[in-house]
């Protein structure tokens, strides 16, 4: 892992421990104690502020900084800076107000308890309604149980966006009476307010005794929302432009994801609803509930809708129920041909739920047959996966053709095919497909010698994989078998933990440690706890808690230090909103960024286009009405540094995701950004405050939904030229 020299952070000099105090008295100076608290000494500061030395003074006051730039380096830090922010949150300007809040928020609660969280109570009390907000916002992520009376007394605030956040933040804290708060927002006059109250269930605890109560309320809003359900003729066009989410879908969308029973009528009401994106969370609900006759009726008459979005949903829907009976209408929308730009993701959709149908009909078999020849390699690819789902062994020829095709997209999806495979047939192909030039197709069948993990010998190249000077073949190898730990992979295992490097080192101790957790007893716990001393940070927190979950107080090795970060740091200060243009091989995407929500995250961006880093690299992952995803210089998603080489840390807003949100991928851990992107073919509310958003797309919609697997970013450009 690269380590880069650290930035230290300005924190408070004791002066500003006898200033603040005096605050009623001094109100009039608090620009100029804002002034006084950056004259501190830079150092680099401890995991917890709350015990850090004093610093010392400098000698002059030239160490004057921008109190913005004073909160990026200790947000990057994850550290309070000796009381920095909390002083910034109460005595700065508004915009500075707000940014110390957020940083607060950002801080991890194990690390940073009662005297943040304190803070940002204190920050609800805030003369500025966009500060109070921010604080509302920044306790929902930090989830503090112990923070719930103070949410609920300003619950009430005078502004509405205010009591919004407040319903969000209630909603992301397991608390009975937070719940009741949530529900009872549902009558809140504010249209704000009732949009996250119908979406807060969702993120409710599964298994709790008010379940019912939940569901009922949502249904009962859902019953007098505006707007009837209408039939197609009377439909809205595809939009074309990103746009709010609808009250209604939200609620439909949380009625969906806690796979309500209960909603089924609701469900059936809304799949012919005006609003595409109510019917896409409404086909989505039917298909995560038990199927009937209705529910089925439903979503074939989906896979006729002319948003291309909706129709996806219908098909994978009725591949989730694999239901004989949907045969004949997933067929008809495999041929689907319109829209022209975007029938290819319907196709793909079709053909995944068709191999999941189980039924080996002669007109699936035409189908697969007819898609095997399209002029799309992801319909290609999705026809060779379906065939072996469908067919097993009695497909192998069609994969073996499909080996030498020139296409890596499509020898991806024979690869991935071959998971479907009896064993015998299947390891020769695989053991091929690992040794492809292109990573993608690779680590492709390293996925898919995971699913074979119960195979001797699968298990046996996995081992071998663990060896790869490839990380992303040893991802794929660790990952397979984490599924099943065994003794025997043991020694491969922490050969792997000690000797992996570089990108990626991090995903693949963690995948050690999950093995470790799923073999447990003595191997297993001696895997987990070397873990513990990994460098990794996340690595090691990982591996500490499971060890002590192991065997409570057993002795662990010592917590590693915190690795260095780069000293390179974001502009604080713009003009106005900048905007990048990507030109692709089927058109023009242009996103407008937000700097002030996420630094890091844009300069990232602008810096990465600027040394040419996007330019000529592949989409390596489309999923069909969820995400574009691409930027990786390896072109299989396990790629792509930050333009300073470390990765970046989590910059969650309350800005929700929507059609065309250009977005930041991670792994597990949340402060694992690099340089790759992914942005949305539609609002995506679970991952709204749990991914970083920073850019919105404003031209390039139809752009959008053309893109398929492989398509490239030919190259990328900023359009401001005062950046």
């Amino acid at each position: 892992m690269r380590m880069d020299p650290r930035p230290a952070c300005f924190v408070l000099v004791p002066l500003a421990r006898v200033l603040v105090p005096l605050a009623p008295v001094l109100v009039s100076l608090a620009p100029v104690l804002v002034s006084l608290t950056l004259l501190g000494a830079c150092v680099a500061p401890q995991r917890s502020g709350r015990n850090q030395a004093v610093p010392t003074p400098p000698a002059a006051p030239a160490a004057v900084q921008n109190p913005l730039d004073s909160i990026a380096r200790c947000e990057d830090l994850r550290t309070d800076g000796d009381g920095l922010l909390q002083a910034l949150a109460a005595r700065g300007e508004e915009r500075t107000r707000v940014r110390a809040v957020t940083a607060l928020g950002r801080l991890p609660r194990d690390e940073h308890g009662a005297s943040v969280s304190d803070a940002l109570e204190n920050a609800l009390e805030d003369d500025s309604a966009a500060v109070r907000a921010a604080a509302a916002f920044a306790l929902g992520q930090r989830a503090d149980p112990e923070t719930v009376d103070a949410l609920l007394i300003v619950a009430p605030d005078r502004d509405a966006e205010v009591r919004a956040r407040v319903v969000e933040a209630l909603s992301r804290i397991d608390d009975a009476r937070g719940r009741r708060a949530v529900l009872a927002a549902l009558g809140d006059p504010d249209e704000r307010v009732v949009r996250m109250a119908v979406l807060g269930p969702h993120r409710f605890p599964e298994k709790t005794g008010d379940a019912n109560v939940v569901d009922a309320a949502l249904i009962a809003w859902l019953d007098r929302a505006p707007g009837a359900a209408m039939g197609p003729s009377a439909r809205a066009a595809e939009p074309q432009s990103a746009r709010q989410t609808s009250a209604s879908a939200l609620a439909v969308f949380a009625l969906m994801r806690r796979k309500s029973e209960n909603a089924r009528a609701a469900f059936l009401r809304s799949a012919s609803a005006e609003d595409p994106e109510e019917r896409i969370f409404a086909l989505q609900g039917l298909g995560a509930i038990t199927p009937d006759a209705r529910t089925l009726d439903a979503l074939g008459g989906g896979l006729a809708d002319t948003d291309w979005r909706v129709a996806c949903e219908a098909a994978t829907s009725l591949g989730k129920h694999g239901e004989a009976a949907s045969v004949e209408g997933l067929v008809q929308a495999a041929s689907r041909s319109a829209p022209p730009n975007a029938a290819h993701h319907v196709r793909v959709a079709a053909l995944d739920a068709l191999g999941r149908t189980k039924s080996r009909t002669d007109a699936a078999r035409r189908a697969l047959e007819t898609a095997r020849t399209d002029g799309s390699p992801a319909v290609r690819a999705a026809a060779l996966v379906a065939g072996a789902r469908l067919f097993g062994g009695d497909a192998v020829e069609s994969l073996r053709d499909a080996a030498r095709d020139p296409d890596p997209i499509v020898r991806a999806g024979a690869a991935a095919g071959a998971a479907h495979l009896p064993a015998d047939v299947a390891l020769p192909l695989l053991e091929h497909f690992v040794k492809d030039p292109v990573k993608r197709v690779a680590t492709t069948a390293g996925d898919a010698l995971g699913e074979l993990a119960a195979d001797p010998q699968a298990r046996e190249l996995l081992r071998a994989l663990l060896e790869s000077p490839d990380n992303g073949l040893r991802l794929s190898a660790a990952t397979g078998l984490a599924k099943a730990a065994q003794a025997e992979d043991v020694p491969a295992l922490a050969k792997a933990l000690e000797s992996t490097r570089g990108a990626i080192s991090g995903e693949v101790a963690a995948m050690v440690v999950d093995a470790g957790v799923k073999l447990g007893g003595d191997d297993g716990f001696a895997l987990v706890s070397r873990a513990a001393a990994n460098a990794d940070p996340y690595v090691a927190r990982k591996a500490r808690a499971a060890a002590l979950k192991m065997r409570p107080g057993a002795r662990l090795p010592a917590a590693p230090s915190a690795p260095r970060r780069s000293d390179a740091m974001p502009a604080t200060a713009w003009a106005a909103n900048p905007r990048i243009a990507l030109e692709t091989t089927r058109g023009r995407l242009v996103f407008e960024l937000y700097p002030d929500e996420a630094p890091f995250h844009v300069t990232n961006l602008i810096e990465l286009a600027r040394a040419g880093t996007y330019d000529g690299t592949t989409l390596h992952r489309v999923v069909p009405d969820f995400v574009v995803q691409g930027g990786d210089p390896r072109g299989d998603g396990n790629g792509g540094d930050s333009w300073r080489g470390t990765p970046l840390r989590a910059e969650f807003g309350p800005r929700p995701y929507v059609r065309g949100s250009l977005g930041m991928p991670r792994h597990d851990d949340p402060d694992s950004g690099g340089g790759q992107i992914f942005m949305t073919h539609r609002a995506t509310p679970h991952l709204d405050g749990r991914y970083t958003l920073f850019g919105q797309l404003v031209e390039g919609f139809d752009v959008l939904d053309a893109l398929q697997i492989g398509d490239r970013i030919e190259r990328a450009r900023v359009l401001d030229p005062r950046l």
